[in-house]
């Protein structure tokens, strides 16, 4: 299983968690047949699987999350119920990041970094050489 797929799977004590949370309803219409299972930041966009992404949804209310016109409106109630859970939630720390530890170019510019090329190749180099010796045990 890739580290990816892992990180955006669902745990069973996070699904616990979020309907305790949720206090076993929709987040949205407020039913009592929903499950703890959609993303706020979907899989497919590399959405963690942590009580901060997940909420409470109910199979109609899920579906029209995940594929319709009301996706927008029901992302921007979805996204104040989590602000309101947790005072500090932070959209940019809900998705996976494979080379979290390495800094954008802009971030290495702005600090003055000389040959910030090079920096970025060396150390995809070093993730290369760490992923074949992964593959080769």
């Amino acid at each position: 299983m890739h580290k990816s797929t892992k990180a955006c799977d669902i745990p069973l004590r996070v699904k616990v968690r979020v309907w305790e949370r949720d206090n076993h309803r929709c987040v949205i219409c407020g039913s009592t047949t929903a499950a703890p299972n959609a993303h706020y930041i979907p899989r497919s966009h590399l959405g963690l699987g942590i009580e901060e992404n997940i909420v409470t949804l109910c199979v109609g209310c899920h579906c029209d999350f995940d594929n319709s016109t009301k996706r927008p409106y029901y992302a921007s109630l979805i996204r104040q119920y989590l602000k309101s859970q947790y005072p500090d939630w932070d959209e940019s720390k809900l998705t996976y990041k494979k080379f979290d530890t390495i800094q954008t170019y802009h971030e290495l510019s702005d600090k003055g970094k000389a040959d910030v090329d090079n920096y970025i190749r060396l150390t995809f180099e070093e993730e290369n050489k760490n992923a074949k010796n992964r593959t080769h045990r």
